[in-house]
């Protein structure tokens, strides 16, 4: 019993997660040999990277072994990669410190009038900008860094989102376009040079602080690090991705995604809150752990396990999701493995948990590009697996879309459904058959069960006009959806 007691006192001291007989999730304290503090108000990189005299940005921080405290209060206009066996925190006092991507406007003379109710940024005039605002050169990195995912109003908090894929499909008020380029081998400097923005104004003459999301992941190519109470904004990809073996808790990740997918086939845009990328071999983003983060506005999906391969074996292994809050992402969780070639195909989930979180108005992300799938949750899996999805709350619309394949472990969530807005099953068609669930009637919900296989969840139909149901979920488990600003 002593021998259980203390192996059980040695994994909370190391603060760090087993599941099963797989890698810690975390770091290993024990390996850990250096300190450095990083403060973007009071450092300087000259400085030894102590408490008294910190580093001032990420270029001189160690990258293994390492503890990396960031001071509350600052923003830090770069993102953080690449760092093995380290732990990244706080300290002081004041707010999180901020990892932020955004490019904001201080010449608000900077805007050209391009007649017919269209202004034009150049964004490679650095000097009329501050903030993530590096020198445009000549490297694939540099010419995709103004590759903007969102324009951004810091003084209402609010998002303008619309980017479109050529300049005559600007047709509403603040629509944007920001270049064609979806090929690698036509990037250059000019390809994400001009912003061009839709408005029967001078954008000059607004109350707004505009910014923009640039290109790029805030965190990423993590391997064996704890990493908590830090902020992501603002950054055009994703959020936190790159993940083995991480346990990242009470992170705040916020307006993600939303530039183009450079390297598709055609002209698309990317960005989820949270990605883990499922490969063969040591690159596979397993032994995650993710908990108490509150994942907000992304343009694709809140957090996502997903991956391909050519042929062979697909496995996601030990990763859990848990009291997340997710508030106005395009879904809140995606799910699919894939392999090219079918013969001989095996993937699979292995202790892959989405739980007890909560999930506030999805679909409604703020990007204005609203689609038939923007549900609670995403899945496009060929076969049905056993990604558990249990112990939910989810508000304001309807379950999952993509294809059949869906889950086998779905239970115990609540889903409140705004009746007749929205479907219960999205589901794209195939063989001439719309295999979607509508959300109106108890016999919908009994088709839902029948299909899916969840007798458990709770699914409470309301008129989108009452706000009844709404109003006291605000007042309880909802309680923080009121920070944001549209919901106060």
């Amino acid at each position: 019993m002593k021998k259980i007691i203390s192996f059980i006192f040695a994994i909370i001291a190391t603060n760090a997660f087993v599941f099963g007989n797989e890698e810690l999730i975390g770091a290993d304290k024990k390996a850990i040999t250096e300190v450095a503090y990083v403060s973007s108000s009071m450092g300087d990189d000259a400085n030894d990277g102590s408490k008294e005299k910190p580093l001032k940005t990420f270029a001189k921080i160690p990258r293994k072994n390492a503890r990396i405290y960031l001071k509350r209060g600052d923003t830090f206009y770069e993102p953080l990669a690449t760092l093995e066996n380290c732990i990244v925190s706080a300290y002081g006092k004041g707010k999180k410190p901020v990892i932020n991507g955004l490019k904001i406007l201080k010449n608000k003379n900077a805007w050209v009038d391009m007649k017919d109710g269209t202004w034009r940024l150049d964004l490679n005039k650095t000097e009329d900008f501050e903030g993530r605002n590096p020198k445009i050169e000549n490297t694939r990195a540099l010419n995709m860094v103004n590759n903007v995912g969102t324009v951004y109003d810091i003084n209402s908090d609010t998002l303008y989102g619309h980017k479109v894929s050529k300049p005559e499909d600007m047709k509403a008020q603040w629509d944007f376009f920001n270049g064609d380029t979806w090929e690698y081998a036509k990037l250059t400097p000019e390809s994400f040079r001009y912003l061009y923005l839709k408005l029967d104004k001078n954008p000059a003459s607004t109350d707004a602080k505009f910014a923009i999301s640039t290109y790029g992941c805030g965190v990423s190519e993590l391997k064996n690090v704890e990493i908590q109470n830090v902020a992501i904004v603002g950054f055009g990809r994703h959020g936190l991705v790159g993940c083995r073996n991480v346990y990242a808790k009470n992170l705040d990740i916020d307006i993600i995604g939303g530039s183009t997918q450079v390297g598709y086939r055609k002209w698309v845009r990317l960005g989820n809150g949270i990605e883990f990328w499922i490969v063969q071999g040591e690159k596979c983003q397993n032994n995650n752990l993710v908990e108490y983060c509150t994942i907000s506005r992304t343009y694709d999906c809140g957090s996502t396990i997903q991956g391909s391969v050519k042929s062979g074996s697909i496995v996601a292994k030990n990763i859990t999701f848990r009291k997340n809050k997710f508030y106005r992402c395009r879904q809140g969780f995606e799910h699919f493995l894939s392999v090219e070639n079918k013969e001989g195909a095996h993937y699979s989930y292995e202790n892959c948990i989405f739980e007890n979180n909560l999930l506030w108005d999805m679909g409604n992300n703020e990007f204005s590009t609203p689609e038939p799938r923007d549900l609670n949750f995403l899945n496009y899996d060929r076969r049905r697996g056993n990604m558990i999805i249990r112990n939910n709350i989810c508000y304001g619309s309807g379950i999952y879309a993509g294809g059949l394949a869906w889950s086998k472990c779905v239970s115990n969530n609540t889903f409140y459904v705004p009746r007749g807005k929205q479907p219960l099953v999205f589901v794209y068609k195939y063989d001439g058959k719309d295999h979607s669930i509508q959300a109106n009637t108890a016999e919908d919900i009994d088709l839902y069960r029948e299909k899916v296989g969840d007798t458990t969840s709770k699914i409470i139909y309301y008129d989108p006009k009452d706000t009844t149901i709404r109003d006291e979920l605000l007042s309880g488990r909802f309680k923080w959806v009121k920070s944001f600003g549209k919901e106060k």
